[in-house]
């Protein structure tokens, strides 16, 4: 494990590496279907601080770029997002991007813009050097934030996160299956394409019926 600045995230030869590091791991020749799932990861790990933050009602980080740092797995995949700020008020103290008011207002933009910024800087490069196209990647972050929202027990969170990222983002979607809540993706991570693998449970490529019937197995083993 190796630790490196946020910035060369949107590096097209460090990218290029990791990614070539990934086809490696999962034993795939073709950078569109490594790309992507390396983008799965990188995505996950992003936003995760920030979905749980506007869950949990507490300031959420700012991911603007040269304000974190990442750790990087030998396999290439993003491990962890260390974050050096939170929005501050004009005495130094932390926000919360949820309260009303000026302030909180001022947080919640600096929050959103600094991760709409740093995205779409991302997205841009990863496109370029795998060939994948933007607005799926685009998705792969909403369903990302939807399945961190999800995980600390708010799904909402994540269409209020999504909405104030705005730009090209898409609205993160739920389904409810025999009462467990899964997150109605609109993002494939190409994982079937991949020499001996299969889709997801969860995957849009599938059929609806089977779809449905795989999702009710999940929520029941669930149980």
């Amino acid at each position: 494990m190796s630790t490196v600045p946020g910035r060369l995230l949107t590096e097209p030869d460090w990218i290029a590496a990791r990614i070539d590091a990934m086809s490696h791991t999962w034993g795939t020749d073709v950078p569109r279907v490594a790309g992507t799932l390396w983008w799965c990861m990188t995505a996950s790990t992003l936003v995760e601080q920030i979905a749980a933050a506007y869950v949990a009602g507490t300031p959420a980080p700012v991911a603007a770029l040269g304000e974190f740092d990442c750790a990087v797995r030998p396999d290439g995949g993003v491990e962890h997002a260390f974050f050096r700020r939170v929005p501050v008020d004009a005495g130094g103290r932390a926000v919360r991007s949820d309260l009303g008011g000026e302030t909180g207002a001022a947080a919640a933009e600096e929050v959103a813009t600094a991760l709409r910024d740093t995205l779409t800087a991302m997205i841009a490069q990863v496109a370029a050097v795998s060939g994948a196209g933007q607005r799926s990647l685009w998705a792969i972050v909403a369903d990302a934030i939807g399945n961190r929202a999800l995980d600390a027990g708010a799904p909402a969170a994540a269409t209020r996160l999504a909405a104030a990222v705005g730009a090209d983002m898409p609205t993160p979607r739920f389904v409810t299956v025999e009462g467990r809540a899964f997150v109605r993706r609109a993002s494939c991570c190409l994982v079937h394409e991949v020499p001996g693998q299969d889709m997801c449970t969860s995957c849009p490529k599938r059929a609806p019926a089977d779809r449905a019937e795989r999702l009710a197995a999940a929520a029941r083993a669930r149980c």
